[in-house]
């Protein structure tokens, strides 16, 4: 069991509960953390929490932050406890980390890379994503259904969130 076994994440859906990625508390304030992906197109986003907490937001408590890949939705009552975020400026090549995808995942990170990220309604060029070895199991799970999207991921030796999927 690592230190990604502890965090409690949230699911992004969509007003009729189907999943569309995941995400997690950065704050004691409710803001939940996830990728563009996991809220792009939608006018609301219902968040789903363990022991049957659920919110829904609605279009003005989504921020949409396409350009860095993110998204940022304010929350009440989730009960969930927010994750540490890291400071530093930089993530070391050989970093071992953990990811929620279909179950936690250990990967290492192979460094940074220039990537383009399709939204809805247009490309969005990230300057920095993070390049990760991962093996064949975790790379399908990553595909599998989209449900990944918005992972946190976690420093395995602090447990810190480094980036998000």
């Amino acid at each position: 069991m690592g230190r990604g076994d502890l965090a409690t994440l949230v699911r992004i859906c969509d007003p009729a509960g189907r999943t569309r990625g995941t995400g997690f508390l950065a704050d004691h304030h409710g803001t939940v953390v996830t990728s563009h992906e996991a809220v792009d197109g939608l006018s609301r986003v219902l968040l789903r929490a363990p022991g049957d907490r659920s919110w829904l937001a609605e279009a003005g408590a989504v921020t949409p932050l396409p350009e860095s890949g993110l998204a940022l939705v304010r929350s009440e009552g989730l009960g969930v406890r927010p994750l540490p975020l890291a400071t530093r400026p930089e993530i070391e090549p050989g970093t071992y980390v953990r990811i929620e995808a279909h179950g936690w995942r250990e990967a290492r990170v192979l460094g940074s890379v220039a990537v383009t990220y399709t939204a809805a309604d247009r490309f969005h060029d990230l300057d920095e994503a993070l390049a990760l070895a991962i093996g064949t199991e975790g790379a399908e799970a990553l595909r599998r259904d989209g449900r990944a999207a918005g992972s946190p991921v976690l420093d395995t030796a602090t447990g810190t969130v480094l980036a998000v999927l």
